[in-house]
């Protein structure tokens, strides 16, 4: 048994990938850890992910690598294509697998997510437990829920997304100290929407392409259009797809929830605004190796609909990163655009 009596008690906030992985990292290390999560239950929603040389070797310390590799699909080049669906370029990774020892492989979000998940005791994640505040006293922190309960610990780790609670509490406290920075009370910007699903499993006769033993990752720029769009197969069987959407400005979800108000629109964020965008881009154009006119239209229908989601594409590096005894981890410090990649 390990000695965690010298080990200091870290408070997780946030189960989703970041937050399960650091919960990971300290069962391998058998540090004490609980993990909280506003969400009631798992939501297994997202793309898919590209998962390469800059995670590999981590996954190898904490005994998943095969799992990543089975269930991921092995990935050697990136085809984007324009509208008419002539090759553009094809960028070849191989090179960076000969040059580092390890390969790419794209992964469904939601498979990956299980993986990390099993190597956390479910006992140590609590779901429905949101934060309402979070204090320091006698070289301890502790964490107040909306349930009524309270946990005290050493660290709290804020790895609970792009608008963190943890953040917010920690940003309040110092803004009334006058010690947070000026850029770190503005908004959180974003210049993109994407819309996200995961097909249901595909018969390969009838969708050749999922039968490809390497991932057919395929990019499509619009001609004329502010969208790029595309298509990944996985080892499930499933086409995992994106479609982004580049606005004209920058803007934020506070100035869009004020925008609203003032037209007297809705601001709550549902299913209408995916179901929007699918609308309008169902006659985008794609290409899936069966000899028929393929368009997003056809991966949309094929997608359960509680699968689909637009979200947000963020973009900010915040400058306060820990005060105290709370440290930021993830999307709550840094929410980098996924086109960023590696």
């Amino acid at each position: 048994m390990t000695n965690t009596a010298n080990k200091p008690t870290v408070l997780i906030v946030g189960a989703g990938l970041r937050g399960l992985m650091l919960g990971a990292l300290l069962e391998k290390s058998g540090v004490p850890y609980t993990i909280f999560e506003r969400a009631t239950t798992v939501k297994h929603l997202g793309s898919a992910m590209s998962i390469g040389p800059t995670l590999l070797p981590i996954f190898q310390q904490m005994g998943i690598y095969d799992d990543i590799l089975v269930a991921g699909k092995y990935m050697t080049h990136v085809e984007t294509f324009n509208e008419a669906l002539d090759t553009v370029r094809k960028n070849d990774y191989r090179p960076i697998e000969e040059f580092t020892g390890y390969g790419h492989y794209i992964i469904a979000r939601p498979v990956y997510y299980d993986i990390i998940l099993k190597l956390v005791p479910a006992h140590k994640i609590h779901f429905g437990k949101r934060v309402l505040s979070v204090t320091e006293k006698d070289d301890k922190v502790t964490v107040h829920l909306s349930t009524g309960e309270s946990h005290e610990g050493d660290i709290v780790v804020g790895a609970d997304g792009a608008y963190s609670a943890i953040r917010e509490r920690l940003y309040e406290q110092l803004k009334g100290k006058g010690e947070l920075p000026e850029e770190d009370m503005e908004d959180l910007p974003f210049s993109c929407y994407c819309l996200i699903g995961q097909t249901k499993v595909l018969d390969p006769e009838e969708f050749p392409i999922v039968k490809e033993p390497i991932c057919q990752f395929r990019g499509i720029m619009g001609t004329e259009k502010p969208f790029t769009w595309g298509v990944m197969t996985t080892s499930q069987n499933t086409i995992c797809w994106s479609n982004i959407q580049y606005l004209q400005q920058s803007t934020s979800k506070a100035a869009m929830a004020k925008k609203k108000m003032q037209d007297n629109e809705t601001t709550e964020w549902g299913s209408d605004p995916a179901q929007a965008m699918c609308d309008e881009t169902r006659d985008f154009p794609v290409q899936l190796d069966d000899g028929k006119k393929r368009t997003m239209g056809d991966l949309y229908d094929l997608t359960p609909k509680e699968l689909i989601s637009k979200v947000a594409l963020e973009e900010k590096v915040f400058k306060t990163w820990y005060h105290g005894r709370i440290v930021l981890m993830g999307d709550a410090c840094h929410k980098l655009n996924p086109s960023g990649g590696h």
